[in-house]
């Protein structure tokens, strides 16, 4: 029978010789597929994958008629005492073996070993969400920070980074209302090919992300509250599309009021009504 398996390594030379120690077959007794060639990426640095190979071999046919005859003599049985005086089958003269003159003629089902494409999916996003933070730490140490560190974590299919860098850095590291910060999560966002790959990147340097929401829900919250007493709109400064969600959704919370969006992009602004 025909089984396979599927390695991964920096070369496609790695990834299958890796296959041929495991299985203990030589090049000549298999077949390769590549599936995916390796990158190295951008100077080395973004947007690197690894490669990704299927090898497929014939299992011996003296291995497999052994299980098979194994599998036999688990379930032997007896014949009927009162029907027939017959003995217990002998599992070798019911399953003769096969000379090599007979082994053209024997006919073997190919077969591959199912793929568990849930567990493929989870080891994906396991792999790129260390790509994604070995990224990061070289893009920060690139642009010469001091005391990087990079934690995080996978939540379903958002991987979640927070940076720490020297406070005195803090500014050039997040660029002004963010901009910096945005563009090193668009570029590692491309690395990965997150979008491809169906998993979302949140990254945040010294904790500025979360500064940013809290003052973001609290003047939606305020803007909500003020006009339920004036029964007046308001508008919000200009938001991108994920300060404007936020406000949204805190706004909602509160009763007599709703809430949408005016403008074009970058001036976007939310506006707060109300409802009688």
């Amino acid at each position: 029978m025909k089984k396979s398996i599927i390695k991964s390594a920096k070369t496609k030379e790695k990834a299958i010789e890796l296959a041929l120690e495991e299985i203990g077959k030589s090049r000549d007794e298999v077949e390769v597929e590549i599936i995916e060639e390796e990158s190295t990426g951008f100077l080395g640095l973004i947007g690197s994958k690894d490669a990704v190979v299927r090898v497929s071999y014939e299992e011996d046919i003296k291995e497999a008629l052994s299980n098979l005859e194994r599998e036999i003599e688990d379930t032997k049985f007896t014949a009927n005492e009162d029907d027939s005086e017959e003995e217990i089958i002998d599992n070798k003269e019911e399953f003769p073996e096969v000379t090599e003159n007979k082994e053209e003629e024997l006919e073997v089902e190919e077969k591959t070993e199912p793929v568990d494409y849930g567990r493929a999916k989870q080891k994906a996003d396991i792999d790129k969400f260390y790509e994604a933070k070995d990224l990061l730490e070289k893009i920060l140490l690139a642009m010469h920070f001091e005391d990087v560190t990079v934690i995080g974590n996978l939540e379903d299919n958002i991987i979640k980074l927070e940076a720490k860098v020297s406070e005195k850095d803090t500014g050039i590291a997040i660029g002004k209302a963010g901009s910096t910060l945005d563009a090193i999560e668009l570029i590692i966002r491309k690395a990965i090919d997150s979008r491809r790959n169906n998993v979302r990147i949140n990254i945040d340097i010294n904790s500025y992300k979360k500064r940013r929401d809290e003052k973001i829900i609290d003047l939606a919250a305020d803007t909500a509250r003020k006009v339920q007493r004036s029964k007046k709109s308001w508008n919000l400064r200009y938001m991108n599309s994920y300060e404007r969600r936020l406000a949204h959704e805190e706004i909602s919370k509160y009763p007599n009021v709703s809430s949408h969006s005016e403008g074009t992009d970058p001036k976007r602004y939310v506006v707060v009504d109300y409802v009688e």
